[in-house]
């Protein structure tokens, strides 16, 4: 994979966490404990989220990289790297971007 399927492959991550957050989270009624990355809900969208992205990556390895044998550094690398950027989509902790006085 060159350095533009990375890029492609972290901006659908991004997205995915995003559309989460926007239409799953943001719909449902405000919880007692905040969405934040220690919270129940956001730990099971990103564990979900890392499943899926070790069978994603091992078929990225087996059809579109030709490793005959499973590649375990290439498929954990590659999943955990996905869900790093996926958590930053799906955190809904709102930065302030005001500018100071």
């Amino acid at each position: 994979m060159n350095f533009f399927s990375y890029v492609v492959l972290g901006g659908f991550s991004y997205a995915a966490g995003w559309a989460v957050r926007t239409y799953v989270l943001d719909k449902q009624p405000t919880p007692e404990q905040p969405y934040n990355l220690k919270h129940p809900a956001i730990l099971a969208y990103l564990g979900a989220f890392f499943i899926i992205m070790l069978i994603v990556s091992w078929l990225l390895g087996r059809y579109t990289l030709g490793h005959a044998a499973i590649d375990l550094p290439f498929i954990i690398i590659n999943s955990l790297v996905a869900t790093f950027v996926y958590s930053f989509g799906l955190n809904p902790e709102k930065a302030n971007y005001e500018v100071p006085d």
